[in-house]
């Protein structure tokens, strides 16, 4: 049986569709042994590691690290359908992999030229399989690909607060975030600009290859951006961010395709509804999924830059040191709430968010739109919904603001290419393969 072959080590994380262990892959041949005495099988039919082994086991078990992810059927419809998206996704790339890899070619040229159009793959999370456990548990297998970029720029605070007299007066525990020590590193320094412009630049190589294919991720966030520190010498992942004296060369990944779109899946894996808000992470998502519930029905062309959206949101939130990209102040809610009586939260939310994209000058009052005109959400000719100017100096000085190290953008090319990645208008915004060739990242 394959489940058999994998044991899980530990469960580190768990959200609304999945539940997430860090396992190995053994093989009994490899170490007989070690493995001795009952298998201790768990309720899903997966080994657990409860046995202390060797050094000389333990290298070798880190050396095959995987990633299980179990999808939680039971919670209906929609997540199935979630992990029956994973699946296809990754069982597409995998073949788009191993063509490059063993397909013969005609000749090295052409072999050269396919893999450095193809050079994206290498920044695709790596699907091993899928098997259902004796429980009908859907599980995938993924190779472990490091940390997260969340988890690099964030240290986390656990503090306590007290619910209302309703809630019974309990407890509850508040995580707060604050920039980590990395990503002060990262603002501070040249070598850290360096890398900044590195990660940015192997996740567009990431979505390059996912819209050649024209599939839109659609949930492109920190925490499906993993990183590897890989050692120079071992080639393993170091753990956690590295110090100055280490060797290494940084990889990323983009994981997560469960919400991901194309034609196929749409068909097949969205059920009659089609895609929702539901699979989308509201801070990272376009004005015209915000406004428009069909936005996917739109030219593909149009479709893809939903993602192109969210990497402008992921670089202002490496600028900022903040996942909370756009907020306004509490004295501007205050300003705006008179004027808010008797909406309910989920409109007061979408004013408080067009405001805070009026602050970055990215939604303009009165200034012409292709997209949104006379009311109407058609993408042939359509007016901004609001008119103040707003130049590059006012932008870069508003975000310095923002900055708590007071920096802001490390030149005037990774503001351009932030601004030119935010804008309202779908089509006005950069594709992959443009912003591939922006300035930024090509500084001599």
């Amino acid at each position: 049986m394959p489940d058999l072959r994998y044991t899980l080590k530990k469960r580190f994380d768990r959200g609304s569709y999945g539940e997430v262990w860090l396992a190995f892959y053994w093989n009994c041949s490899q170490g007989k042994g070690d493995v001795g005495g009952k298998q201790n099988v768990s309720a899903y039919g997966v080994n657990y590691d409860t046995r202390k082994r060797s050094l000389e086991t333990a290298n070798l078990l880190e050396s095959n690290l995987l990633i299980l992810k179990r999808i939680l059927v039971e919670r209906g419809t929609a997540v199935y359908l979630s992990g029956l998206r994973e699946k296809y996704f990754g069982e597409l790339f995998l073949n788009a992999s191993s063509c490059l890899e063993d397909c013969t070619w005609s000749s090295k040229v052409f072999k050269d030229n396919v893999a450095y159009a193809e050079e994206g793959l290498d920044h695709i999370a790596r699907y091993v399989e899928s098997f259902e456990s004796k429980s009908n548990e859907i599980w995938l297998v993924f190779r472990h690909e490091g940390i997260s970029l969340s988890k690099l720029m964030y240290t986390v605070e656990d503090i306590e607060s007290n619910l209302s007299e309703e809630m019974g007066d309990k407890a509850n525990r508040v995580q707060i975030l604050h920039p980590s020590k990395w990503w002060h590193w990262l603002k501070k320094t040249e070598a850290g600009q360096d890398e900044m412009r590195n990660l940015i630049r192997q996740l567009l190589l990431a979505i390059k290859s996912c819209h050649d294919r024209n599939i839109t991720h659609r949930d492109i966030k920190p925490e499906n951006m993993v990183i590897c520190f890989e050692d120079e010498d071992s080639g393993r992942c170091l753990k956690g961010s590295p110090n100055r004296n280490q060797k290494f060369i940084t990889r990323l990944r983009l994981i997560d395709f469960g919400s991901a779109i194309d034609e196929f899946s749409l068909k097949r894996f969205y059920g009659a509804a089609g895609p929702s808000r539901a699979e989308q992470t509201s801070e990272y998502m376009p004005p015209e999924a915000l406004l428009n519930a069909t936005w996917y029905h739109a030219p593909r062309s149009v479709v893809l830059k939903y993602d192109m959206w969210s990497v402008g949101v992921v670089m202002l939130e490496m600028i900022l040191g903040s996942n909370n990209v756009f907020q306004i102040s509490a004295i501007t809610r205050n300003q705006l709430d008179p004027y808010l009586h008797g909406w309910n939260e989920d409109l007061k939310e979408l004013a408080y968010k067009l405001r805070s994209l009026m602050e970055l000058c990215i939604l303009t009052p009165g200034a012409p739109s292709k997209h949104f005109k006379g009311g109407k959400t058609n993408y042939k000719g359509r007016v901004s919904p609001a008119s103040w100017k707003c130049s590059e100096e006012f932008f870069a000085n508003y975000v310095k603001i923002r900055d708590p190290l007071s920096l802001g953008f490390p030149n005037i090319w990774a503001m351009r290419l932030v601004r030119q990645l935010l804008r309202w208008d779908p089509e006005d915004r950069l594709s992959a393969d443009e912003a591939l060739q922006h300035p930024y990242f090509h500084p001599d």
